[in-house]
């Protein structure tokens, strides 16, 4: 029987996974041209970059999403989640840092906040929510056989699609 904690941080980690594919598909539904000033925006990456930034985000935060609601490879998938959920938050502290005022692109065209403190201590309560999952190994709640490599195998095959399909978004003319 699965304790209170390990129940509610397996919900915790879902709920990630959740936030992570409501994120995703929220950018590829955004115009091209708003994916690319949100990553412009915070400043890190040269612009050329900014675009195969935009075009790889909506990909790899399906991937992380599919495989956390799952369960799939989890110890390394929940540690590499927060390890960028860490790193989202380090970004949006170096543009509080410096004075940027700029959208966060979350979830692209469906919300618009600005990067803010809320923004830097959200993703790090989630990086903490999916490291504590971590440390309740034993106990975890899954929905696939942890071992499985079945899991990461479908969610590649999704976000390399979407991939494409955000790719040839980038491609096509602007239609003016």
């Amino acid at each position: 029987m699965l304790s209170t904690v390990a129940l509610t941080l397996a919900a915790g980690r879902i709920l990630i996974g959740l936030l992570l594919a409501v994120s995703a598909y929220a950018k590829l539904a955004a115009p091209r041209d708003q994916q690319v000033a949100d990553v412009v925006g915070y400043r890190i990456v040269p612009e050329r970059s900014a675009r195969n930034v935009a075009v790889a985000l909506p990909a790899v935060e399906m991937f992380f999403a599919g495989c956390l609601m799952l369960g799939g490879r989890l110890p390394i998938t929940e540690t590499i989640a927060a390890i960028l959920l860490l790193a989202l938050a380090g970004a949006s502290a170096g543009v509080l840092a410096r004075g940027i005022r700029t959208d966060c692109g979350y979830f692209g065209s469906l919300l618009r906040w600005r990067v803010g403190p809320g923004a830097v201590m959200a993703n790090v309560a989630l990086a903490a929510v999916l490291a504590a999952d971590l440390l309740t190994a034993p106990q975890r709640l899954l929905l696939a056989d942890p071992g499985s490599n079945m899991v990461p195998i479908v969610m590649s095959v999704v976000s390399a699609s979407l991939l494409i399909q955000n790719w040839d978004k980038f491609r096509r003319p602007r239609l003016v």
